[in-house]
């Protein structure tokens, strides 16, 4: 029978009650041999066989406190109900030795047969409720052959109790075990909710802090601790303290933007603070601008690339006829000339609307650098110049290679055409990286074509802003938009008798890689 019990069933569920019931029979068992030290006429218990009394009070005293050990220890079902059958047999040798079902052990006894139904519920509980029967016929009749019509009764309708309290414990358990079950269930998912809201929140992009009326921090995440100094339960810090539903601010360099949003469904006055970052929000709008720029741009090159082929080889042809004076050749030649930059400039807006979604990847810059300056130097074979990189072995950028090539190759083709023109004998270019801070690589692409005019840098960036007759003016546009699309930003920095174009960009972690 012992067998049928499950560990689980007996003592993960009942770990806490076993642990108070084995308290409880300790006490009673000291109880019980403390009072009758003291009663020493028995006239309170064991008046009818003190000495078998003080036996069984005595065993019951060491299996009690033997009980109690192994139960605060490592609880097993064996045990207990072992237990529980040996106490059952002592309190019914206390009670036929102190006179009999009229004493108070009667009721004592009832407490270990209601414990072992609501730990062991089943056949088990049945069993106890059996064996408290025939321990209660045994030490009433069998032990004294008595057997008395009406002390008969009382013992079959005393075992009678017994079964219909076996039936009423274990059904009152299915019920509470059905009730803890689920409410266990509910606990756990509960649990599982909450560890996944908070694992999202934690490993948001953007900031997180929830905050009380009071404007007292319940909560906040990484990125938020990224750019304040925060502790749960002190006060939120005093620039962000503002009834506005959303503001503008700078930290660590960073511009950011914060929305207060009420919480529903709370205690009055909580609200959340949205942390972003701007150049996140903007090159999220880069990626949707491009897409519609793409879409407008592939309309627009069908419809001019076709009459301008024909207007060029139209021209062409008219520069063939042997009847052309040379004023008229000229003006065919001024013809062609613009077709060619205005087919330039169409492939300019091509290449913005053709670029594919952004695809960072961590990568080190010194031997990317040196395998772009090599590319660089080829593609400019036969001129003369100069070109230095900077750049220590542990730097690493998050970046797309593809878009970072495009960047660098347009600054690296201005910087070195200005160059030559102010410096033909001596035309140098430096790319120089360092770490600016924990959140940004500084890389600076450095000339010596005597810089840019002042009233010329506030339109550099500008679509169609150039100074050179044959320029199309999206070069540096277009590097913006790419270091936009890559969460990274371009600056303007003058030099004296040069120019400096910086990108500050995302670092990377490639421990271990070489890319």
């Amino acid at each position: 029978m012992l067998r049928w019990i499950r560990s689980t069933d007996f003592i993960v569920h009942g770990r806490r009650l076993l642990r108070f019931y084995s308290y409880y029979s300790l006490f009673l068992s000291l109880l019980l041999i403390i009072t009758d030290a003291v009663d020493t006429q028995n006239i309170l218990l064991g008046g009818h066989l003190p000495h078998i009394f003080l036996v069984a009070s005595s065993a019951y005293v060491i299996v009690a406190s033997v009980f109690a050990a192994i139960a605060n220890r490592e609880p097993d079902p064996q045990q207990a109900v072992g237990y529980v059958f040996l106490e059952i047999a002592l309190l019914a040798a206390l009670m036929h030795a102190s006179g009999g079902l009229e004493t108070g052990f009667s009721s004592l006894i009832l407490i270990p047969l209601v414990i072992s139904n609501l730990l062991a519920p089943g056949v088990l509980g049945y069993g106890v409720a059996a064996w408290t029967t025939i321990a209660i016929f045994y030490t009433q009749h069998l032990w004294p052959a008595s057997y008395d019509t009406q002390e008969l009764v009382s013992s079959g309708l005393y075992g009678m109790l017994c079964f219909v309290l076996a039936w009423l414990t274990q059904t009152l358990s299915r019920r509470l075990n059905s009730a803890l079950s689920l409410a266990s269930d509910q606990a756990t998912r509960i649990r599982r909710l909450q560890h996944f809201s908070q694992q999202a929140l934690t490993d948001l992009p953007a900031g997180i802090i929830a905050c009380d009326k009071d404007n007292r921090i319940l909560f906040f995440n990484r990125q938020s601790l990224h750019w304040f100094n925060l502790k749960e339960g002190s006060l939120l810090p005093e620039k962000l303290s503002t009834d506005a539903d959303e503001f503008r601010l700078t930290a660590r360099h960073e511009a950011l933007l914060i929305r207060r949003i009420a919480l529903s469904g709370s205690i009055e006055g909580d609200y959340l603070l949205q942390i972003e970052d701007s150049a996140r929000i903007a090159a999220d709008a880069q990626q949707f601008k491009l897409a519609s720029l793409g879409r407008l741009t592939a309309s627009i090159a069908h419809e001019i690339r076709n009459p301008l082929s024909a207007l060029r080889q139209a021209a062409q042809l008219l520069a063939e006829t042997p009847d052309l004076n040379e004023s008229e050749l000229q003006l065919t030649h001024i013809i062609e000339q613009h077709c060619m930059r205005i087919n330039r400039t169409i492939e300019d807006i091509l290449q913005l609307s053709r670029r594919r979604q952004v695809i960072p990847e961590a990568m080190r810059l010194a031997p990317w650098l040196e395998h772009f300056s090599e590319q660089f130097r080829g593609q400019n074979n036969g001129t003369l110049f100069q070109l230095t990189v900077q750049c220590s072995a542990d730097i690493a950028v998050q970046f797309d290679p593809d878009h970072l090539q495009q960047v660098l190759h347009n600054l690296c083709a201005n910087g070195l055409r200005y160059a030559l023109k102010n410096s033909p004998d001596n035309a140098r270019l430096m790319l120089v990286t360092s770490q600016a801070d924990k959140r940004h690589i500084q890389f600076d692409v450095i000339d010596n074509g005597g810089g840019v005019a002042s009233e010329q840098r506030a339109h550099l960036f500008e679509p169609f802003y150039t100074t050179e007759h044959a320029g199309t003016g999206l070069g540096l546009y277009l590097c913006r938009e790419l270091c936009e699309a890559n969460q990274a930003r371009i600056q303007y920095h003058p030099l004296p008798n040069g120019t400096c174009f910086r990108l500050l960009m995302k670092p990377a972690n490639v421990s271990g890689k070489n890319e």
